[in-house]
């Protein structure tokens, strides 16, 4: 195969990129303009938006609802929210919508999943490593473990 001066730049610069993501977790993904990446994900700023910092002062006031579809049913993820700085009707309608967007993404593009379900996260109210600050977060897995 015959190499070309840009490929040894395009490698370098992967191997630099790579190197500095470290023990870290690190992506490299092309640029996605705003028209090109899926509604389900564009409708994940106004469920972002509605649980904002996710402030709680003990553990009632933390909730965890699924967001997402995988192609086989059941939610593609989690997210720890606070019924104390977010409206839930607001949220359930928002994801609801992302839901259902997502839903269509799968079927529309003929997606197919693992089928595994990931249990249900706990919902805590713990410290946040950055600030102190207490915020709902996701726990380990299961309603009944351990935080």
């Amino acid at each position: 195969m015959r190499e070309y001066p840009h490929m040894k730049t395009a490698a370098s610069i992967l191997t630099i990129a790579l190197l500095a993501c470290g023990a870290t977790a690190c992506a490299i993904e092309p640029a996605a303009t705003a028209a090109s990446a899926p509604l389900s994900s564009s409708l994940m700023t106004p469920i972002t938006t509605l649980i904002g910092d996710a402030e709680c002062g003990n553990q009632s006031e933390c909730h965890v609802m699924g967001i997402g579809a995988k192609p086989c049913g059941g939610p593609s993820g989690y997210i720890a929210w606070s019924d104390r700085t977010t409206d839930a009707n607001a949220l359930r309608t928002a994801v609801q919508a992302q839901v259902q967007a997502q839903t269509d993404e799968n079927k529309s593009s003929g997606l197919l999943s693992d089928c595994r379900v990931a249990p249900m996260p706990t919902a805590v109210c713990r410290p946040r490593a950055s600030d102190g600050k207490k915020t709902c977060q996701l726990g380990q897995g299961g309603a009944s473990s351990a935080i």
